[in-house]
């Protein structure tokens, strides 16, 4: 592994230090990583109960690649495609595997999206193996990827950083919240005297 990749990594995580979850800091960072470990895509999904009670979806955040994007699930179906996979994941472990050693749905979604090779890693809130909020995929399209443990770690690095990333942008939303849950109070306080 390159020492270009690790630069990247540490750029992509100063970049998501100062500028937070936004979508344009969390592409720019998809993408600095991505070529620089030579992946075809690199997509996010995040965790949701919410468009189907009881069964746990990943509605699709952020793309970006270089190979021609093929359709991509808008709502990924975990426990349908991913049984196997979700635990892992939940545990804050990555998971990869070339896309052939694969069977069932899971396979031909990945093989309808030209995927060789396929490599997610967990993004969490809370702590560090905290609330599972997502997990970043990142796709070979041009050969079965035998992913190195340089690469992982290279991987798992970004994910940590897009999980503080979203973790301090949760915190500025709360404390946003209780400002102005706060002063609203004051407000209503200074209304009945």
């Amino acid at each position: 592994m390159s020492l270009e990749a690790f630069t990247k990594v540490s750029e992509a995580s100063k970049l998501l230090v100062e500028q937070g979850f936004s979508a344009q800091a969390v592409m720019a960072a998809m993408e600095m990583v991505g070529r620089a470990i030579g992946v075809d895509r690199a997509v996010i999904y995040e965790n949701s109960t919410s468009t189907m009670p009881g069964k746990r979806l990943a509605p699709l955040r952020h793309v970006w690649g270089t190979a021609p994007m093929t359709p991509l699930l808008q709502t990924f179906p975990l426990k349908d495609q991913m049984a196997g996979w979700v635990e892992v994941l939940s545990r804050g472990q990555p998971v990869w595997e070339v896309v052939r050693n694969i069977q069932g749905p899971l396979q031909v979604n990945l093989e309808a999206q030209a995927v060789q090779s396929v490599l997610l890693c967990p993004i969490n809130i809370g702590n560090i193996n905290g609330q599972w909020w997502g997990f970043l995929r990142l796709d070979d399209c041009q050969k079965e990827r035998r992913w190195s443990a340089e690469e992982v770690t290279i991987v798992k690095t970004l994910s940590r950083s897009l999980s503080n990333a979203l973790r301090q942008d949760v915190r500025r939303e709360a404390l946003a919240q209780t400002r102005q849950d706060l002063e609203a109070m004051m407000a209503r306080c200074a209304g009945t005297r």
